[in-house]
């Protein structure tokens, strides 16, 4: 493919990404359809099957934008198995929540993933990627954890699998109380304190 024809793709797949992502926000999911999604980018539904199987194929190239800096920072922790788990939790949290304080697109496809997704068959390929994501993150949690236990600083009583659910689960639920009252808390501010009052109840003392 010609460079400029290939940018001209690129170009054209961005804008049907940054109209389905819009769209989703505005209206939901299930009641934004191809049709309204080529309108928005000033595209054909042609030209949305060039680039995406169905709508499912699309919001998951959606998800992908948003899940590529958090699958980096996931990696790192299993990739560095000499440091403190605790601190290396501490910090892939703090900074995941300061990521999305900063970044309007990420609080926005995240709002659509939390808020504004009917979890409808259609979508089943989607909810399956961000399922696989879901347990990457426990079960790299679970390994830093594992290693914690073995350093001797797991609160006695909680095993790695258990607090490694319990951080998933606290994690999301200030994600999308956030996403809906964002004014509650001062997320860029706050967020290493948040972390930081999970994990101390997870140490031992």
């Amino acid at each position: 493919m010609p460079r400029r024809t290939k940018a001209e793709a690129e170009s054209t797949r961005a804008a049907i990404l940054d109209a389905a992502e819009l769209l989703f926000f505005e209206q939901g999911v299930s009641r934004t359809t191809l049709e309204k999604i080529a309108v928005a980018a000033n595209v054909t539904r042609g030209a949305i099957y060039w680039h995406f199987q169905n709508k499912a194929d699309l919001f998951n190239a959606m998800m992908e934008r948003v899940r590529l800096p958090f699958q980096t920072m996931l990696t790192e922790i299993d990739n560095n198995l000499n440091a403190d788990p605790f601190s290396q939790l501490q910090q892939l949290f703090a900074n995941g929540l300061q990521l999305i304080a900063s970044s309007e697109q990420k609080r926005r496809v995240l709002t659509i993933v939390f808020h504004r997704c009917e979890y409808i068959d259609e979508l089943n390929p989607a909810v399956t990627k961000q399922d696989e994501l879901d347990t990457q993150t426990v079960a790299v949690m679970q390994r830093a954890f594992e290693r914690a236990e073995a350093a001797g600083l797991l609160r006695a009583g909680i095993t790695p699998r258990l607090a490694a659910n319990a951080m998933h689960m606290y994690v999301g639920g200030i994600i999308s109380h956030f996403l809906l009252k964002p004014q509650q808390c001062d997320l860029m501010q706050h967020a290493p304190a948040l972390i930081d009052t999970m994990l101390q109840g997870l140490k031992k003392p």
